[in-house]
């Protein structure tokens, strides 16, 4: 039927005071040509009201039992097909859609499947999985697998023609790394209006203060002869001896970023500043994951710190190169310009986190507008001495900074914990680790301790490969340090029980444990016992100073 048949049977429908329903395949938003039918209605005054249903390519995504978006993969769907009879607008072309290298869909596109394989390697790398699900949810359905480089053969060879609908992308690969691919909404670390995190700061515990240890990839990036030549000669430097020497064009063809960006410590460029940014931009993430990055100019007059000044040592390791080409380091950062000492890196060299990413950001702002600013600090905690500009403050709510290993909230200052705490844990073999966890934050917050100060998790010998403590570990990236039955039976005053003796060798555990591993530091916390574990704590001697 055309167009004008279709709404003769509409509008006489409801002229005769009828119910009318225009059944359309899959989603009336998809494909559909609604548009032209709602405009004829709209003009003819006729209400209607548009019912969704099951477009095809979200159905093929499920009868691939396939998610299109997942964390760390892509985030993004995008629904096209090629011109073909109906031509699609040049800035939707597939070659530009390849560039972002989403989950992608294409319908009305099986019968020019070798020019849609053409157009998308401009963006997708040729091993891109691809499926081809043809009469979806049909009792005749057939689903193609392959990839970008093999497809087109496998559809020939198939016979497909018609009814199918194309979907490409990383998402086809499934989940292949669970740690790396698990979304928020489900992670006990995450926070929102139906449930509170265990551990709702963790991922400052570890964009913060883990050290970039599987970082130690470096690479110097060059452009043309001349840019060999220089790029060699850097490669002299001490700090670059290790770093492997690749030309720009090898870089783009064997994507490097896109395989290696989050295990690089440091990328240095040989040429413009202008072609570094371009070249790094896709892959930003923070100032917390980002290697360092350098750019020289190929007269070696100038050496710019481009990313991670700071936390990634790019202004250390661009004033090194300059020194060793006697070459002039272009530095950025205002602190480093005004001669302050920069927060995060004083920070982290004292091994204090901050509570608040945020507020780390606010602080330094005020840091570099004022000057100074005045820091709180627990009585538990030694001074030895301050970096300049840090004012000593006795009232908690004038300070601009707050240093203590106990729970607290500011309003005007960024609170900021040690990590200082020797936690002793004793428990049943076998106990769950989600339970032994809970009972963690039970003992935490009763006693108004902040889980980022625990920096040891502390047991005997015998406990070392039990699940639940290893589990502890992890979740707070704490180290575990065990003892043996004749140590901890050593430690004088240690009230303790013949039942637990009998079961481990030592008559107590939590308590004797986190005294030895705080190596004659205070005692805060006593055993306290749960019905399947018990917990204790002790500090480390901790003095703070003006090193960064």
């Amino acid at each position: 039927m055309i167009l004008e048949e279709v709404m003769d049977i509409l509008i006489n429908g409801y002229k005769e005071g009828k119910k009318v329903i225009r059944l359309h395949t899959g989603d009336p938003a998809i494909y559909s040509s609604i548009s032209e039918q709602i405009a004829i209605l709209n003009k003819k005054d006729i209400p209607y009201k548009v019912i969704p249903g099951v477009t095809a390519g979200l159905a093929a995504a499920s009868t691939l039992a396939t998610e299109l978006t997942i964390p760390n993969v892509t985030q993004t769907v995008i629904i096209s097909r090629i011109g073909g009879r109906t031509p699609v607008p040049q800035k939707e072309s597939l070659k530009k859609l390849s560039q972002i290298q989403a989950s992608l869909i294409l319908y009305l596109s099986i019968s020019y499947i070798e020019k849609v394989v053409e157009e998308l390697l401009s963006g997708y790398p040729s091993d891109t999985p691809v499926a081809v699900v043809e009469k979806v949810g049909w009792p005749s359905e057939r689903i193609i697998r392959g990839t970008l480089s093999d497809i087109a053969q496998k559809v020939y060879e198939a016979g497909i023609k018609k009814t199918a609908v194309i979907i490409v992308g990383d998402a086809l690969k499934g989940v292949t790394d669970f740690e790396l691919h698990k979304s928020k909404l489900y992670s006990k670390y995450f926070s929102h209006g139906f449930r509170k995190a265990l551990f709702e700061k963790r991922e400052i515990l570890e964009k913060f203060f883990t050290k970039r240890t599987d970082k130690e990839e470096k690479i110097i990036v060059y452009l043309g002869e001349s840019g060999e030549n220089i790029a060699k000669k850097v490669k002299s430097c001490p700090l670059l001896r290790d770093a492997d020497i690749i030309s720009f064009s090898d870089l783009k063809k064997r994507k490097i970023f896109e395989e290696k960006w989050n295990t690089l410590s440091t990328v240095v460029f040989i040429g413009a500043v202008a072609i570094s940014v371009r070249t790094i931009a896709p892959f930003l993430k923070n100032k917390y994951e980002d290697p360092a990055v350098i750019s020289i100019d190929e007269s070696c007059k100038n050496v710019v710190c481009i990313l991670s000044g700071h936390l990634g040592g790019g202004n250390k390791i661009c004033k090194k190169i300059a020194d060793f080409l006697d070459a002039n380091p272009v530095i950025t950062t205002q602190s480093d310009l005004s001669n302050l000492p920069p927060i995060d890196l004083w920070l982290r060299a004292q091994n204090l986190i901050p509570m608040s990413l945020r507020g780390l950001k606010n602080l330094q702002a005020k840091f570099r507008n004022r000057n100074q600013i005045k820091i709180f600090v627990h009585e538990l905690i030694n001074i030895k001495s301050l970096p300049e500009g840090f004012e000593i403050t006795y009232k908690k709510e004038q300070a601009d900074l707050i240093i203590t290993p106990y729970l607290c909230k500011s309003e005007k200052g960024l609170v900021v914990t040690p990590r200082c705490m020797c936690l002793g844990v004793g428990c049943h073999k076998d106990i769950k680790p989600s339970l032994l966890l809970k009972r963690l934050f039970d003992f935490l917050n009763k006693n108004k301790i902040e889980p980022f100060s625990i920096e040891r998790i502390c047991t005997i010998d015998k406990k070392a490969n039990e699940p639940a403590i290893k589990t502890l570990c992890k979740e707070l990236l704490a180290e575990l340090y065990t003892f043996k039955a004749n140590e901890l039976e050593s430690v004088p005053g240690i009230l303790g029980s013949d039942l637990v003796k009998g079961a481990v060798g030592a008559k107590a555990v939590s308590e004797p444990a986190s005294i030895l591993c705080a190596n004659g530091g205070k005692f805060l916390i006593k055993k306290e016992k749960y019905p399947d574990c018990t917990f204790a704590l002790s500090m480390l001697r901790f003095t703070i100073n003006d090193n960064y």
